[in-house]
C-alpha cells in the first residue's frame, strides 16, 4: 500500500493491545478511562481470551512516522 502522506511504500503489520482502547476528541488526564465522553474502539475480536486482546492489521509509513488501520474488521 502506498502511503497517502508522502506516497512511499507502507508496511503491513499489526496493532495489539490487551485492554480497550478509547477515542476521545480532547486529550484526557487518564488515557484509560474516558471520562466526561469517549468512544470504545475495539481492534478485531481477538480469541475470547482477557490475557490476548484484541489486534487488527495496520499500515506502518516509516517515512511519515503514521500508521494507518481499518478498525472495522473482525
Amino acid at each position: 500500500m502506498k502511503c497517502p502522506y508522502c506516497g512511499k511504500e507502507m508496511t503491513l503489520g499489526y496493532i495489539q493491545n490487551r485492554d480497550d482502547l478509547f477515542w476521545t476528541s480532547q486529550k484526557r488526564v487518564v488515557a484509560s478511562v474516558p471520562l466526561g465522553g469517549g468512544e470504545k474502539v475495539h481492534l478485531g475480536c481477538g480469541d475470547g481470551n482477557p490475557f490476548v486482546g484484541g489486534e487488527t492489521e495496520a499500515w506502518r509509513c516509516r517515512t511519515c512516522k503514521k500508521i494507518i488501520i481499518d478498525y472495522g474488521k473482525d
